[in-house]
């Protein structure tokens, strides 16, 4: 039993120097701050101040999905077109809460945008259905209003609570951070490096 609970003790010390150790040594790029700061900066500012969102949030988010650049480059995701295939062809039941009452009509071209995340802050497609945007809305010269709306619309009680590590963690995954586990996103580093980001758009 003591080498159990021994175990575990080194265990859960060895998990809490790999947390202090990468926050530590997050590092930033001043020149994407500069940049999103000049492509966004003052359209992030007017509509948050309108929706008392936290505009650093934002920021820091733009920086993580395209790197402030503007216009923002459209990503496909081919795993998320055979997904929704799949559900179109009721092969599955769903994908997120797309049904296939949702896509029985749509074209594989139209599905096809549905699985390509668009805008600055590369809102998925498929997202626009229950919200009754358009691709167009997502990715035309209101995108950032858009997806700011998306984001309040998805996860706002985490920004208006200040839970921006969680905040970020569901716009990439679409869950809370693991409480028992290591981030779950694409990139390990995500919500790290938007958190650190938004210290400096902060200052």
């Amino acid at each position: 039993m003591k080498k159990i609970i021994g175990f575990l003790l080194t265990i859960l010390i060895l998990v809490g120097l790999y947390a202090i150790y990468q926050d530590f040594f997050v590092s930033v790029d001043q020149h994407l701050i500069e940049k999103t700061n000049k492509n966004y900066g003052a359209e992030i500012e007017r509509i948050c101040q309108k929706l008392k969102l936290p505009a650093a949030y934002f920021k820091a988010l733009i920086v993580l999905e395209c790197s402030g650049d503007k216009p923002a480059k459209s990503r496909y995701e081919k795993h998320v077109f055979y997904k929704l295939l799949a559900v179109k062809n009721g092969e599955l039941k769903s994908y997120g809460k797309i049904t296939q009452k949702h896509l029985r009509l749509l074209s594989d071209a139209t599905i096809k945008k549905l699985a390509t995340s668009w805008g600055p802050m590369q809102i998925m497609g498929y997202h626009c259905i229950n919200m009754g945007y358009t691709i167009e809305d997502l990715s035309g010269e209101e995108a950032l209003r858009y997806g700011i709306l998306w984001c309040e619309y998805t996860y706002g009680e985490y920004l208006r609570n200040g839970d921006f590590k969680n905040a970020f963690h569901i716009h990439n995954t679409g869950k809370p951070f693991p409480k028992l586990s290591f981030s779950q996103t694409y990139n390990p580093e995500y919500v790290r490096k938007g958190l650190a980001y938004m210290q400096k758009f902060e200052q």
